[in-house]
């Protein structure tokens, strides 16, 4: 018997999501894609693929198959966003330059540009100096002093490999943007204000645009972090924003994504990371051009909606979806509380050193925890793995009935789940289980 459901296709899946595969399976029939680059070759035997299984729309969740997702539909004649859009979200400096109100920020190129040149342009002191095509937190400096830059310029200078990455990634992105549509500055680098995460509060908007450029909410996350900084988990629903905050919000959300829509942005999801300051000023941090897929059991388990399967919907019928955790949270409907528990380590040791895992086996076996495994059991952890906030090790996804329970849930795994809990974090003062 030949089935009715629409036939999808899901890029790149990792392995944590296999769960959320099979339940999607109840209403598509889904096949598993492995685009393995952007070259036309390459490209055109997903596309063959796709003819050949009768796949009608694909989508891609993670940064490095978001434009595979645009250049696969395009083929299968489904709406895409641009390359020019696609573009701005891809470069930290592009993307602040439709920001209304943004913080000081200027470009940085150190092969166009002398050392004096760019000290010259720098106007706040200490700043953030970013690799505007980084992604996962790399390439990003707090930068105090003239002789830290140079050193990190001269770095960048003597790093081919990566300003061939670069060149690589921009090549591509432009192909078939008209040259008098380009942006006359792309620059490898962004020195932008540094803000004060101890007086900041970092949120993530996720949304959508239609295929008519309707840009639409579909749910908020707050990003808890710890007193030094480092990140603690995603909260879906926040806990720290009321409804008359959340309006503004999503007009600010609106506001910014309009530009986007006007560049081509079209019939595929966002996430925006932005900053609420003491003052309510609301700052971008960057902008996704894609879902998170991360924030999938976020959503599922907090409201009983499928990120998944709403971006696949989306790129179907490019139409407005019926429902979103954003219309469920601002009318009041019940919910629960999601926590993505980020466990990570400074230690430079083998993995197994670092996490019990015999408690690590108990909650996923035996409490059926969903738990992403970052890095293996038997991995040695090295010096050069190290950023600011450690290697992330395992996301882990809990949810309560209320905010106290999860806290209590949170606090609990934390403490059993290191051999040596490290002792340089301390919990924000609202993060109370009582």
């Amino acid at each position: 018997m030949q089935s009715n459901k629409p036939t999808v296709g899901f890029l790149s899946p990792q392995p944590y999501m296999e769960k959320a595969i099979s339940m999607m399976n109840e209403r598509y029939n889904v096949h598993v894609l492995s685009p393995q680059g952007w070259e036309k070759e390459e490209v055109a035997a997903i596309v063959a693929e796709c003819h050949e299984q009768n796949i009608d729309a694909v989508a891609g969740f993670a940064q490095k198959d978001a434009f595979n997702h645009i250049l696969i539909n395009e083929q299968l004649g489904n709406k895409a966003q641009s390359r020019l859009a696609f573009l701005y979200c891809m470069n930290k400096y592009l993307m602040r330059t439709i920001e209304r109100d943004p913080f000081w920020f200027e470009a940085v190129d150190p092969l166009n540009q002398t050392d004096e040149e760019i000290i010259s342009k720098i106007a706040e002191w200490p700043f953030m100096l970013k690799n505007t095509s980084l992604s996962l937190g790399r390439g990003i400096f707090k930068i105090e002093t003239a002789d830290m830059l140079r050193e990190v310029l001269n770095s960048y200078r003597q790093d081919t490999e990566l300003q061939e990455l670069i060149a690589f990634q921009n090549e591509h992105f432009s192909k078939g943007i008209d040259p008098k549509d380009m942006p006359p500055v792309l620059p490898p680098f962004i020195a932008e204000h540094l803000v004060d995460m101890n007086q900041a509060i970092e949120y993530c908007y996720e949304g959508y645009v239609t295929a008519e450029g309707e840009v639409v909410h579909y749910a908020l996350t707050e990003e808890v972090y710890f007193s030094n900084h480092q990140a603690l988990g995603y909260l879906t629903p926040p806990l720290s924003i009321n409804a008359e905050k959340a309006t503004e919000i999503g007009a600010w959300a609106k506001d910014y994504m309009s530009r986007l829509a006007d560049l081509g942005y079209r019939n595929q999801f966002f996430n925006l990371e932005f900053w609420i300051m003491p003052d309510g000023k609301i700052a971008l941090t960057e902008i996704n051009p894609r879902a998170a897929h991360s924030y999938h059991y976020n959503y599922l388990y907090s409201f009983g909606t499928s990120l998944f399967e709403d971006n696949l919907e989306l790129v179907l019928s490019g139409q407005r979806l019926a429902d979103s955790p954003w219309q469920k949270w601002v009318a009041g409907d019940d919910f629960k509380y999601t926590l993505i528990v980020l466990i990570t380590s400074k230690q430079v040791d083998q993995v197994s050193n670092v996490l019990d895992y015999g408690y690590v086996d108990h909650l996923e076996q035996e409490q059926g925890v969903l738990i992403r495994h970052n890095r293996q059991r038997e991995e040695q952890l090295s010096t050069e793995d190290m950023t600011a906030a450690g290697v992330m090790l395992l996301q882990l996804w809990i949810s309560g009935d209320t905010a106290v329970e999860l806290i209590a849930k949170e606090r609990e795994i934390r403490s059993k789940i290191y051999k040596q809990v490290p002792d340089d974090c301390q919990y924000p003062a609202y993060w109370v289980a009582e």
